[in-house]
């Protein structure tokens, strides 16, 4: 595949405490400058000051993490490669992320036999995959309730101007920027019924978007203006987005006609 040319479309905005911010940038920089150093996906910045976040109600039912970074390495370019990754990770400030409920079990839909990984609670979980074959992948997923996966697929698709590749019934993602050699990712999986999503609150989404005008009076949630150039909503399952108006006359008309393409489909259910 080609390289894709242009800014990327995504990026992922990361909320640290005063006085973490530069520690974090760097360690996310040095993990990634050995796998896809080109791409600058990871933005962190810090908040005046700490915010508690306070557990809410959610019955017995288990939260997933409403976001993940995978890695998926190739073997044959070096398994003392693999390692250094492996081994940065279980190394300040990274933390291991407990697979396990407060009753011991397993917890759901993490890949068995795995360890993870995170920056801070309020922050994704990252995990390494070996593969042996294809493009290196590094893949943020957002995980969907189940009765919202269907929206937000359409959400999604309508903010990148894209379709979504299908890969199963519950899996689909997107290809934000690639060469023959590696590929980025935004993937969205679909929880099992009765399993909710536990939304990150140091994790935002930052899209590139052409067309804001016709994109907010669609949006499924409020779009509240935060500058002269971008806006603040969120998906259905509560994952911040951003919205950053991209001026690009080469490009613009092509947004257009995607907008008006998929517009021929029916709107998700809370669409208005």
């Amino acid at each position: 595949m080609d390289e894709t040319q242009g800014p990327l479309a995504m990026t992922v905005h990361l909320l640290a405490n005063s006085g973490h911010g530069s520690l974090l940038q760097r360690t996310l920089d040095q993990l990634l400058d050995c796998i896809c150093p080109e791409v600058r996906l990871f933005q962190v910045s810090e908040r005046a000051s700490p915010v508690k976040y306070c557990e809410k109600s959610h019955s017995k039912r288990y939260r997933f993490p409403g976001m993940s970074v995978l890695l998926f390495l190739q073997k044959s370019l070096g398994e003392d490669r693999l390692f250094r990754v492996l081994d940065s990770l279980q190394h300040s400030p990274w933390q291991c992320y407990p697979t396990q409920d407060t009753w011991g079990r397993l917890c759901p839909y993490l890949f068995a036999n795995q360890e993870f990984y995170s920056l801070d609670s309020q922050m994704p979980i990252w995990g390494v995959r070996q593969v042996h074959r294809g493009s290196e992948i590094l893949r943020v997923t957002l995980y969907c309730s189940f009765d919202n996966y269907e929206d937000a697929i359409r959400l999604y698709e309508m903010i990148l101007q894209r379709e979504a590749t299908l890969q199963k019934s519950n899996f689909c993602f997107f290809v934000l920027y690639a060469t023959k050699s590696f590929a980025l990712q935004l993937s969205l999986k679909q929880l099992p019924p009765g399993m909710s999503v536990d939304p990150k609150e140091s994790s935002v989404l930052q899209f590139k978007v052409r067309e804001i005008g016709q994109l907010v009076p669609l949006l499924p949630n409020p779009c509240i203006p935060i500058s002269s150039t971008r806006w603040q909503t969120q998906d259905y399952d509560g994952n911040k987005i951003l919205l950053q108006r991209w001026e690009s006359s080469s490009v613009a008309q092509t947004g257009v006609q995607w907008c008006c393409h998929s517009s021929l489909r029916s709107p998700p259910s809370g669409f208005k």
